[in-house]
């Protein structure tokens, strides 16, 4: 008996140490076979000498399966290497992009020249409004580029073309610069750019992929273009005074990536060249030490300055002290404007620039031909009205900024004054008008009328528009009289002007508990399309669900998209005809 359970304990035992070896010749195979595909691919990767010696060792100290993998056919080591390679290369061709980008690797030092015309501008806006902004900057470009031969020929091949975020063109002085602050209503910021690769009058477009050779090259540039000349913290002239510069890094797919590494070397190279720079230990009035914003863009490690000519953004007209409940963006609501067909008339007068040699033949607005009635019936804080009948008069949205460029040696205080003179002219003109500018907005709320009416002081234009409380259903531009052919809507009856209505309906929180997205846009449809049919009525607005915008049964077209809020909204614009029995 006991002889039997010593056997079976070394049958187990034997056949255990079999498996044992069976799974460790597995192994070995495996391994030599995986050490011999890294002694081909070592001299790729410059690590031959520790392949080889590995699998020498590892050879030795498996003798018994050595002849396993030595018999099997090898692939030639030339072929295999030759194919990898190809491999490589193949996926390492660089794309149109990067072959664009490459271009800036040779650097020469840009050669001392003065900041001066023309100048490459960049133009940013709401992402979604850069059609409405370049039809705007096209304009005003046509004129510039038609009515005067000095200024077409400094403007050159910088026709204005779409970027993502804005409009890019060339200025042929400051003066026009100043026209495009003054009256284009969907920007949001100007930037001249200090650095391009496509104006000849500025240096190029620089690489940095380190901290050092980023202070250098910007050490370069200011060096080259006399920035110590111009950045004086005084508005024109050659006095001097403190000023302090703010600095605003983006950086994107580059080796410089710390933002706030990147604004500490760029404000310190400049501290050093220039000594009247504002810093932490200079003691300095705030309130009379100017203020000026750099822009540093690194994008595949190309470096680009660019200086903000308003600190301000443009967007804020100035006028809306007094906001109700979630306001709308001005440059948002102007350009709602504008794809409802509500356009800007302008009108070529003659503006002498005291500091050229020439006259330049730039436009000025003026409230030209028909009018149209305008009717915001969620009129909020103003914004749509008061934008309507500013666009309609010639206001330029621009009028309650401060000059461009401050803390500069381009600020000319007298020059914007005198433009912004001469447009109140053609406003005042326009107001004399026989044709006059009518503007309806509504609102449930009176503390939203409140507001819109102040704001709509602040901006001189409330003797322009008639402010209703109550629904848009009974609006009296809306609301149905009796059929029997002697009344009539409200405003039928003047020159049968045309109706616009732009809108912004409320939606989430601005909603009451017993109303429905689904339900205003509905209410909102029935009431226009049963309007009186002997009046056009032309409509856009604006919402943030497209679907049940268009499930309220208004033929309207996406006109575009963009955020307002920290929300993606979308505007639809189009005309309304009532429907056929």
């Amino acid at each position: 008996m006991m002889n039997r359970v010593l056997q079976n304990h070394k049958t187990k035992m034997m056949n255990r140490v079999l498996q044992n070896q069976k799974m460790k010749g597995c192994c070995t195979i495996f391994l030599n076979q995986r050490l011999e595909s890294a002694c081909r691919l070592a001299p790729l990767f410059g690590r031959r000498h520790h392949y080889a010696s590995t699998s020498s060792a590892w050879q030795n100290s498996n003798d018994v399966h050595q002849s396993q993998w030595k018999n099997r056919g090898q692939q030639p080591r030339k072929q295999t290497i030759d194919k990898i390679s190809s491999s490589k290369k193949k996926s390492k061709e660089a794309t149109p992009k990067q072959r664009q980008h490459q271009q800036h690797v040779t650097y020469t030092k840009p050669k001392s020249q003065q900041f001066q015309a023309p100048f490459s501008v960049f133009i940013s806006c709401l992402p979604g409004l850069e059609p409405l902004l370049l039809k705007e900057v096209e304009y005003l470009h046509s004129y510039w580029s038609s009515n005067n031969d000095h200024t077409a020929s400094k403007l050159g091949k910088g026709r204005p073309y779409i970027l993502r975020g804005g409009v890019k063109l060339t200025v042929p002085s400051l003066h026009h610069l100043y026209i495009l602050h003054l009256y284009v209503g969907t920007a949001s910021h100007i930037y001249l750019r200090l650095n391009d690769d496509n104006v000849d009058s500025l240096p190029p477009l620089f690489r940095a992929r380190g901290f050092p050779e980023l202070q250098r090259k910007v050490k370069d540039l200011i060096i080259s273009q006399r920035w110590d000349e111009w950045l004086t913290g005084h508005n024109g002239g050659k006095e001097k005074s403190l000023v302090n510069v703010q600095v605003h890094v983006t950086t994107s797919k580059s080796k410089l990536m710390h933002t706030k590494a990147i604004e500490e070397r760029v404000k310190q190279t400049i501290g050093e060249l220039i000594p009247n720079i504002a810093s932490d230990s200079n003691e300095s009035d705030e309130a009379t030490t100017k203020t000026v914003r750099l822009m540093t863009r690194i994008d595949r490690d190309v470096v680009q300055l660019s200086l903000d000519t308003s600190l301000t953004p443009l967007h804020r007209r100035g006028y809306r002290l007094k906001p109700h409940r979630a306001p709308l963006r001005e440059d948002l609501a102007y350009a709602l404007l504008m794809s409802g067909g509500l356009m800007p008339c302008w009108d070529s007068q003659i503006l002498i620039n005291s500091d050229e040699s020439f006259v330049a033949d730039l436009p000025l607005p003026s409230s030209r031909g028909t009018n149209r009635v305008l009717f915001d019936p969620f009129c909020g804080s103003g914004t749509i009205a008061i934008e309507g009948a500013s666009l309609q008069l010639g206001l330029p949205p621009g009028r309650f900024h401060p000059p461009p460029m401050e803390g500069t040696s381009f600020c000319n205080p007298a020059l914007w004054e005198e433009m912004k003179s001469k447009a109140m002219m053609s406003v005042s003109r326009a107001k004399q008008d026989d044709d006059p500018v009518c503007v309806a907005a509504g609102d449930i709320d009176p503390k939203a009328l409140d507001a819109a009416k102040a704001n709509a002081k602040r901006a001189g234009v409330d003797d322009c528009i008639d402010f209703i409380k109550g629904s848009f259903v009974s609006h009296p531009l809306l609301k149905q009289q009796s059929k029997d052919g002697k009344k009539t809507n409200v405003l039928d009856d003047a020159t049968q002007q045309s109706l616009l209505v732009v809108a912004n309906p409320p939606y989430g929180k601005r909603l009451s508990p017993d109303e429905t997205k689904s339900t205003i846009y509905r209410k909102l449809a029935n009431a226009l399309l049963s309007s009186s049919s002997s009046r056009s009525i032309d409509c856009a607005i604006v919402g943030k669900d497209l679907r049940i915008m268009r499930e309220a049964g208004m033929p309207l077209d996406v006109a575009f998209s963009t955020k307002h809020g920290g929300l993606n909204v979308v505007a639809m614009a189009g005309s309304l005809t009532k429907p056929k029995d």
